[in-house]
């Protein structure tokens, strides 16, 4: 009886502990996620046509799981680039719904984003008449670009950024492909750098990208890029 008067307290917290562990498991905490980025964010097709993207099959593996708590897809749209992200956190945009993104990436702690792509092929014009000082000029541009936005982000995300390599079709030696390659040495280098999870889809071959003319990869296409992102998954 002495021993249980003396350590009254610490038996509290014990019992305090066991129940707060006990209540977690019963109800494990809920994904708030948020994707951000392109016309792969967006899940446009070969077609041009909005598509079952990967952020779709990964918030039905979340819903499906009873792991979804809120999903924010509509902060996503095809000519989105770095910069685009980084200023519409700063103007704090808002989705149809009204809802805000600062306040979307607080609530959230799962994000995903596919960026660059614009960066290079709309902004820049790649084209194989550039020359080496040109093409450095611009994957420096994209660099300075990429640090500004995880740092914005950063304000108010604080939870793993999971960031979509591309998958580099164009011909071999051309401007295009080592663009695109620099491109995706340039997501997978500063991942080690911000705390983001870089996602490689080279796996993806011709069979998914049914129009030579489109960047953008079929449903099943999308499929494997969530099923990357799913293996490095860490909720």
């Amino acid at each position: 009886m002495k021993f249980i008067k003396k350590h009254i307290k610490f038996l509290v917290l014990i019992l305090t502990c066991l129940l707060v562990y006990a209540i977690y498991n019963d109800n494990p905490p809920k994904v708030n996620y948020i994707s951000l980025g392109d016309g792969f964010a967006e899940g446009i097709n070969s077609y041009n046509a909005k598509d079952y993207g990967y952020n779709m099959y990964l918030r039905d593996y979340l819903k499906n799981n009873q792991k979804l708590h809120t999903y924010y897809q509509n902060f996503s749209y095809q000519e989105c680039t770095i910069r685009d992200i980084y200023k519409d956190i700063l103007i704090n945009k808002k989705d149809q719904n009204g809802v805000n993104l600062k306040q979307a990436l607080r609530d959230s702690n799962l994000l995903t984003i596919s960026v660059g792509l614009n960066d290079l092929f709309y902004e820049n014009r790649i084209n194989p008449q550039l020359t080496e000082s040109e093409q450095k000029q611009i994957l420096k541009k994209i660099n300075q670009d990429l640090n500004q936005m995880y740092q914005t982000i950063r304000k108010y995300y604080k939870f793993d950024i999971y960031v979509i390599g591309y998958y580099n079709f164009f011909p071999h030696n051309s401007v295009e492909k080592r663009m695109l390659e620099a491109l995706n040495k340039e997501l997978e280098e500063l991942s080690t750098k911000k705390r983001v999870k870089y996602i490689n889809v080279d796996n993806l071959n011709n069979n998914y990208l049914e129009n030579p003319n489109s960047f953008y990869p079929n449903s099943q296409g999308y499929q494997k890029i969530y099923q990357q992102i799913l293996k490095d998954l860490d909720i």
